[in-house]
């Protein structure tokens, strides 16, 4: 582990653009000591300002009975596809496989939907999976795979939707902190989510 002084002087040799890279994409995962040394840099070389406000909005992480409330928000808000309030909103991931010959492509999405949509969406992609998922080399091997793990997934909706939301949550901590959580800005946060794919380390900007 580098100490803040050598990360001091490594920050100083760094280019403009490689500072502001590290202000969007990286802070999260800074230590205390290292943000502030990010922001003096960022300071010193009259950089946009907002990268600083951005940087102090996405590691202020939520915890305990503020992420609490947080879920407790998300999961009452309307399901993003039926526009219904008839159930609370849980996290699913949806897992498609599609094969033609020598070509086999995976996709992997994650949303935010309510119980009867969200299964639907699920069966739908298991569906997909099965009639189209064996005609190649490499889905001949994936295919299977996929629909026992899909369908043992079923049984554990809760575990799986927790640990989504909570994803959810510290992927956009920065857009929450400055956008608010109120209930128009988290119904536009799902929206969002349901239209894209999840990439493991995908999150919204501060643009």
């Amino acid at each position: 582990m580098y100490s803040a002084q050598e990360v001091k002087e490594n920050y100083k040799n760094l280019s403009d653009s490689k500072i502001v890279s590290l202000a969007k994409n990286e802070s999260k995962g800074l230590r205390k000591e290292i943000l502030s040394i990010l922001n003096d840099e960022i300071e010193s070389r009259n950089l946009d300002q907002n990268l600083i406000t951005w940087v102090n909005a996405e590691t202020n992480s939520f915890k305990g009975l503020e992420r609490k409330a947080l879920i407790s928000k998300i999961k009452n808000l309307k399901c993003p596809k039926c526009n219904e309030r008839t159930d609370i909103l849980y996290g699913f991931e949806i897992n498609t496989i599609t094969s033609f010959l020598i070509f086999s492509n995976y996709s992997r999405k994650e949303k935010i939907l309510c119980n009867s949509c969200g299964k639907k969406e699920k069966r739908y992609a298991l569906l997909i999976t099965f009639f189209a998922g064996w005609w190649s080399r490499q889905g001949i091997f994936q295919t299977p795979w996929l629909i026992i793990k899909d369908s043992v997934n079923f049984m554990f909706l809760e575990k799986i939707s927790n640990r989504i939301v909570n994803r959810v949550i510290n992927d956009n901590t920065g857009y929450l902190r400055l956008k608010g959580t109120e209930e128009k800005t988290l119904s536009n946060l799902t929206k969002r989510i349901n239209g894209k794919e999840i990439l493991e380390d995908d999150g919204f900007s501060f643009d």
